[in-house]
């Protein structure tokens, strides 16, 4: 079961090194937005974005997107300040997104690698349903199964992550399908000492708190280089997924 307390405290720690550090997410902002202008359009009225972070997809989407009026949430309060530099006039709704109350009705819906920390989607996809008009789209980003396959496979440790297809299938059961999509990327780094720096720099780590001792991170090394080596490097795998979805 996902630890929302444990996410918000990773999140925190690591909102100074975000930015530098989640290289992936990064570049899925700019394929949603680019994704939103493709099937949904670029002018709307209110648009509603949650787990907001530091800014990444509200800066495309401000960039790229016509509104009149801009809602952004996040769990971690200190993403009101991120936010507020980019967008002025956002309204700001604090909390975890499954348990805030919404009253607005939005045209458009986004969220940007977040969805994996949800711990029920199919109620989470009902209450965005509710919260967009007739006319609405959600759009969004997560991370497939194959998400940090090497960590997995090296500590035993990984967030609960959909295949695709399930995914996929749960959110028929409230939209239409206008557009989903997944693939891989991989980053390349000297040690998986570098990976583990990574992974705690972009914020990502909020799963289980491992107990590192000396020989732990040894053995971690060592397995870890030997079955995910490439070259001189060492891999680390995301799964990126993309969906655009319409009221039915």
């Amino acid at each position: 079961m996902i630890n929302k307390d444990l996410v918000k405290f990773r999140f925190k720690k690591s909102i100074a090194t975000y930015d530098s550090s989640a290289v992936i997410q990064k570049e899925m902002a700019h394929r949603l937005v680019d994704k939103i202008l493709e099937y949904c359009g670029k002018n709307f009225d209110k648009v509603f974005e949650f787990g907001v972070g530091t800014g990444f997809l509200s800066k495309n989407i401000l960039n790229e997107i016509s509104f009149k009026e801009y809602y952004a949430n996040d769990i971690i309060e200190e993403s009101e300040f991120c936010i507020r530099n980019i967008i002025k006039n956002v309204k700001f709704l604090p909390g975890d997104i499954e348990k805030i109350n919404i009253k607005e009705n939005f045209d458009l819906i986004l969220s940007n690698a977040v969805m994996q920390w949800i711990y029920n989607i199919d109620e989470l996809l009902l209450k965005i349903k509710n919260n967009l008009k007739a006319d609405g789209y959600f759009t969004f980003t997560t991370f497939g199964e194959r998400n940090f396959e090497e960590i997995r496979q090296t500590t035993g440790v990984t967030l609960n992550y959909l295949k695709p297809e399930t995914l996929k299938a749960k959110c028929e059961n409230f939209f239409e399908i206008v557009n989903f999509e997944e693939n891989l990327e991989t980053l390349y780094f000297d040690t998986p000492l570098e990976v583990l720096k990574h992974i705690k720099y972009s914020g990502t780590n909020g799963i289980k708190t491992l107990n590192w001792t000396v020989s732990k991170l040894k053995a971690f090394e060592e397995y870890y280089r030997q079955n995910f080596s490439s070259g001189n490097k060492v891999t680390l795998t995301y799964n990126p997924v993309y969906a655009v979805l319409k009221i039915k």
